[in-house]
């Protein structure tokens, strides 16, 4: 239901957003996003069986007219100042009725950077 967005490579440290558009993805339709409420995950496994190797959780914020279809996470500092090394992450969408989808999962890569 996303536009897929493949492997993430991120430098250490850095905290700008990132930042999806949501079509329906059969018809490429941008879907409304009204009600609709997102997370993005970082963990250090593929598949985790629990949230113990979870390494940040950023919220989705939606676009301010949330028929345009995007939302947008920003990772913090201090959540991206992190061993750089490959990660796993994911984006859930969860609608007005309580009903989870993950819409993205892929590769999350911290590089490292050289300003401290």
């Amino acid at each position: 239901m996303a536009n897929l967005i493949g492997d993430i490579e991120w430098y250490r440290g850095d905290s700008y957003p990132l930042e999806l558009t949501i079509k329906n993805k059969e018809t490429k339709v941008i879907i409304d996003l009204t009600g609709y409420a997102f997370s993005l995950t970082v963990d250090t496994l593929q598949d985790p069986p629990d949230d113990t190797t979870q390494v940040f959780e950023v919220p989705g914020v939606l676009d301010i007219d949330p028929t345009l279809g995007r939302v947008s996470f920003t990772p913090t500092v201090l959540q991206t100042a992190i061993d750089a090394k490959g990660y796993f992450y994911d984006v859930q969408m969860t609608d007005s009725s309580g009903n989870i989808r993950t819409i993205v999962k892929n590769k999350w890569k911290i590089l490292q950077d050289i300003t401290k």
